[in-house]
Parts: structure tokens; C-alpha cells; sequence
């Protein structure tokens, strides 16, 4: 595979966005509209029409999800405990470690993941994105929740509910129920379904990009630099490297470890910065955390796309 091929058009229209964004032709209420359209109509059109279409039964497979499961928890507890232990001003404070683990170890999946899977392994492969995307924020944001309140019902209770009706969430798993259905019935779906939905969707992906570097205008690295190279550190390099070797003694086919090796490549995704907000711990260094990996990425995951192509 040509990396350079791959990466440079997505960066060019991440770009755009940044530029577009950083030079006040697009206004910040325009691009949240934006963005508001891609994550609310766009994204889940594509996501629900893949879904409903895809060949599900082959990735039902425990080894993948154990493979990348295994892998992102162990990345989130290196961090935890180093916040908990290490930290000068949130040394000893659950919630902000909780925080922290997850800045180190959720990633970005939806754009940016999944438009490098996309250019660089195809269609075919995007079932295992979507099984993966289902539970990882449910488990991280859960994760988090359960550490960072030592299991006060309440607040849990609203993380999952909060998770659940992400439409992202919504799309894949409404996909997969229409799956199983037309898979039981021998129905298909009509064709002024599919088409308006292959509409919808079609600007998802170039959007998404979009309004991601448009939105990286709006956070800073300014405190916290040693931290925020840590959790790229892990996040980047750590997390994808556990998982390439998790892939191989589980005896995965080189196809879905390369998703898999990706998909943990990917940067901190931009939810995480809303846990922190939420929690009031660690604000600048998971919005640092979540600019640094984004660009460093730009290096980073067409290494691993070297790495897992060999």
C-alpha cells in the first residue's frame, strides 16, 4: 500500500478545516452546525447502511475483542496509576486518574479510524470498526465513571444512558438489528432507503475530517506538558505496540490485526475532553492531550500502517 496516498488526503482536509476555522470564515456556531449535521444525520446514515449490509456473523470472533480489549484497559490502568501515584496537584484523587486514563486510552475511531481503514483496507473490513466502536466507549466511559465516583449509582446510571443514545451508538446497533432481521426474513431493505441513506452519508467521512480540524482551533497545549506526552506516549506508541502483540498470540488473520493495530493508532478522541469538563479535573491536559496525538498522529499511525503491512 501507498501510505502517503492514504494519509495526505486526509490530513489535506483536516487542514481545511483548521484553516477554514482558525481564519474566522467559518465561525465557531457554524462549524458546531456543522458538526451537529455530520454527527447527528451524516455519520449515522453511513454507519446504519454499512451495518444493515455488512457480513456480521464472520467478526463475531471473542479473540478480536479480547485482543483489543486486553491491551486498551492495561494502557488505561499505566495511566491511572500514574496520575494516582505521581501527579503534583491530583496525586491520590480518583476521579482525576479516572480522567486521565482515559485521555491515555480512548481513541479517536469514528474519524479518524475509520476513514484510514477505509483508503487503506476497504469495505470489507468495516464490520470489525463497528463491533469495536459499539462497546468502546461504553466500556471506557463506564470504566471511568465506576473509578472516578467508586461506583456511586447515580452518576453511572447517567454515563450509560449518556453513551447509549449516542446516535453513533444508536445507527450501529439499529444497523445490526436490521441485519439480523433481513438475515432471518431473506427481505432486503428498498431501494429508495438505501439510496437516500447512501446520500446522507456520503459527505460523512469529508466532514467529519473537517470539522475535526476546524475543532482543533478551539484547545490548547499550554500546562500539563510532561503529562500530555505521556498519554501520547501511550496512546500512540504503547497502546498499538500491545496490541499488535496481543493480535499475534491470539493468532489473528493480518487483515483484522491491521484494523485493530489502526483503530489503536488512532488520537485521543475529542469525547474524552467532555468527561474532563464533566469531572472538572484535567481539562487542559486531555485538550492538549487530544491536539498533540491528532498531529502526531500524522506521523505516528502511517508508521503503524508500515509496521502492520509488512
Amino acid at each position: 500500500m501507498n501510505i502517503a496516498e492514504i494519509i495526505a488526503p486526509l490530513v489535506l482536509v483536516g487542514l481545511v478545516g483548521f484553516i477554514a476555522t482558525k481564519s474566522r470564515w467559518l465561525s465557531r456556531e457554524q462549524l458546531d452546525a456543522l458538526s451537529k449535521f455530520t454527527f447527528h444525520l451524516a455519520i449515522p446514515a453511513y454507519l446504519f447502511l454499512q451495518m444493515a449490509q455488512a457480513d456480521i456473523k464472520s467478526q463475531l470472533d471473542m479473540r478480536i475483542y479480547g485482543a483489543f480489549y486486553l491491551p486498551v484497559i492495561f494502557v488505561f490502568f499505566i495511566a491511572y496509576f500514574t496520575n494516582y501515584f505521581f501527579h503534583n496537584q491530583y496525586q491520590n484523587k480518583y476521579d482525576a486518574s479516572a480522567v486521565y486514563g482515559l485521555a491515555s486510552s480512548y481513541s479517536n475511531n469514528i474519524i479518524v479510524g475509520l476513514p484510514v481503514i477505509l483508503l487503506a483496507l476497504g469495505e470489507a473490513l468495516l464490520p470489525i470498526v463497528f463491533m469495536i466502536v459499539v462497546f468502546h466507549s461504553a466500556m471506557l466511559f463506564t470504566l471511568t465513571s465506576v473509578l472516578a465516583e467508586k461506583g456511586q449509582q447515580r452518576r453511572l446510571v447517567n454515563t450509560i444512558k449518556a453513551t447509549f443514545i449516542n446516535p453513533l451508538i444508536i445507527s450501529i446497533v439499529a444497523g445490526a438489528c436490521t441485519n439480523l432481521l433481513l438475515t432471518l426474513t431473506g427481505l432486503e431493505l428498498p431501494r429508495v432507503l438505501t439510496d437516500s441513506l447512501a446520500l446522507l452519508g456520503k459527505p460523512a467521512i469529508s466532514l467529519a475530517l473537517f470539522s475535526l480540524g476546524g475543532s482543533m482551533t478551539y484547545y490548547q497545549v499550554k500546562n500539563e506538558k510532561y503529562f500530555i506526552s505521556f498519554a501520547c506516549l501511550l496512546k500512540l506508541i504503547a497502546l498499538p505496540g500491545l496490541v499488535l502483540l496481543a493480535c499475534n498470540g491470539f493468532d489473528l488473520s493480518a487483515q483484522v490485526s491491521q484494523v485493530l493495530v489502526i483503530m489503536s493508532a488512532c488520537p485521543t478522541g475529542v469525547n474524552a475532553y467532555l468527561i474532563a469538563k464533566n469531572y472538572q479535573h484535567h481539562q487542559d491536559t486531555v485538550a492538549g492531550s487530544v491536539v498533540a496525538s491528532t498531529v502526531l498522529s500524522v506521523v505516528t499511525i502511517p508508521f503503524w500502517l508500515f509496521i502492520v503491512s509488512q
